[in-house]
């Protein structure tokens, strides 16, 4: 600028021509549009942030759900299976210590039940010699009980094997995991 220049004034100049009002009135109607556009904006984001606690709680618990890398993966899985495997091996043992103590339970139980065969097959002789004689096919009271008995120990051990095998599959697929 020119220093001997008097300085132009900000205020409303009654004689400014008509050109200088189109281009204020211009300014002024972009600037309602800007400020109408910001104030739809802030409604809009006071709108979707309203819960903005709840939000911020939901992004929280998504720390939960962090990767983890593939090592670490493998690393946590052989010391839960170095953890569990003697514990399945001890547990296996004495699956099979039960076993083989029911089996010895059910000849004991077998050997019983043929003796009382044996003795009533021998009373039901004697009686026979003496004149009253028992159906032949009938089975005794005696009899029906002990093959209750023995189905039902049947039945338990068949139980316990296949326990036992699947605890050896857990194991052996345990064990490949781990190798």
């Amino acid at each position: 600028m020119a220093p001997n220049v008097p300085r132009q004034s900000v205020y409303f100049n009654p004689n400014a021509n008509a050109n200088q009002l189109n281009n204020i009135y211009a300014c002024i109607g972009r600037i309602r549009f800007a400020c109408d556009t910001l104030h739809e904006t802030n409604t809009a984001l006071d709108f979707h942030t309203s819960d903005f606690s709840r939000l911020s709680t939901v992004l929280k618990n998504q720390r939960h759900f962090d990767l983890v890398s593939e090592r670490d993966v493998k690393q946590a899985r052989e010391h839960v299976a170095a953890e569990i495997a003697p514990l399945l091996r001890e547990l296996i043992v004495r699956a099979e210590d039960v076993l083989a103590k029911n089996e010895r339970h059910v000849r004991t139980l077998r050997n019983k039940a043929t003796e009382e065969l044996a003795k009533v097959e021998a009373h039901s002789q004697s009686q026979s010699i003496g004149g009253v004689r028992d159906e032949p096919g009938s089975p005794t009271v005696a009899t029906l009980v002990a093959q209750a008995e023995l189905e039902d120990k049947q039945r338990e051990l068949e139980e316990l094997r296949r326990e036992r095998m699947s605890l050896m599959e857990r194991v052996q697929a345990m064990e490949k995991d781990g190798n």
